[in-house]
């Protein structure tokens, strides 16, 4: 019998082949009437060639994704949730589809590239679905491309973030990076990092970022915003667990 190769588990009937889950979770196909399909046949079959295709490029995805996991490394390790890599694999994988140049089973990264709108396609992705930025940060915001700064005019802390039970500190700050994704190589610069307590008086938040180095072809930037929290007791600070803490990925170019 078979392994199914894809991002998804197949379970069902499809003309003379049976998809299902074997005693160890691992999916598999099978002909009816069959004890199973062999090595040969699935890969000689063309039946399979669309289930084949589709792990290919999942496989390409996935090793695109762990580069792209490693950007902003330091704030993803502060807030993330459970299906941050397969979100990361999936953003990845629709990058991919948007090549028009090569046959299914054949299309890349960088060519899905090309096409310009893949490029807002990173505007939005979380860190932590479960902690998103609009459901944490309740005010407006600037990024100024130019001088690399990030603004939120007369920030008041406690009416406009969501705090997370116990908190008594928000941490803020910006990360600025070009990720070459042809080589896979990426320049990442991190902003100073503001701590803020609750109860603080409103103010002006800004936060800027050195200049990564120039940008080159086959690549793009990223802006990464990240919003962490930590409990205060006497002089010392405790940050809350990353479930709790948000980073977003605010412009791309």
């Amino acid at each position: 019998m078979a392994k199914v190769i894809a991002p998804f588990k197949i379970v069902g009937t499809l003309d003379d082949l049976n998809f299902y889950l074997d005693e160890n979770k691992i999916n598999r196909v099978r002909t009816k009437g069959k004890t199973g399909v062999s090595r040969e046949e699935f890969q000689r079959n063309p039946i399979f060639t669309k289930v084949k295709n589709h792990g290919k490029e999942f496989g390409r995805a996935s090793k695109k994704g762990q580069n792209f996991r490693g950007i902003a490394l330091y704030f993803n390790n502060r807030a993330k949730d459970g299906s941050f890599a397969g979100r990361g694999n999936k953003l990845m994988l629709e990058i991919i589809q948007e090549d028009t140049t090569n046959q299914s089973g054949e299309r890349t990264f960088e060519k899905g590239m090309e096409n310009p709108e893949t490029r807002d396609y990173f505007i939005g992705f979380e860190g932590n679905v479960l902690r998103p930025l609009n459901k944490v940060l309740k005010t407006n915001w600037t990024w100024d491309e130019k001088i690399n700064k990030f603004t939120i005019e007369n920030f008041n802390p406690e009416k406009q973030i969501n705090w997370p039970d116990k908190a008594n500190n928000v941490h803020l700050a910006i990360a600025n990076a070009y990720w070459n994704y042809l080589d896979n190589k990426f320049d990442t610069h991190y902003s100073e990092e503001i701590i803020l307590k609750k109860e603080d008086e409103n103010q002006t938040i800004k936060l800027i970022t050195d200049n990564p180095k120039p940008k080159t072809e086959n690549t793009i930037q990223l802006v990464y915003l990240f919003i962490g929290f930590s409990i205060q007791e006497r002089k010392k600070i405790k940050e809350l667990k990353r479930s709790n803490n948000t980073v977003s990925i605010i412009g791309s170019k």
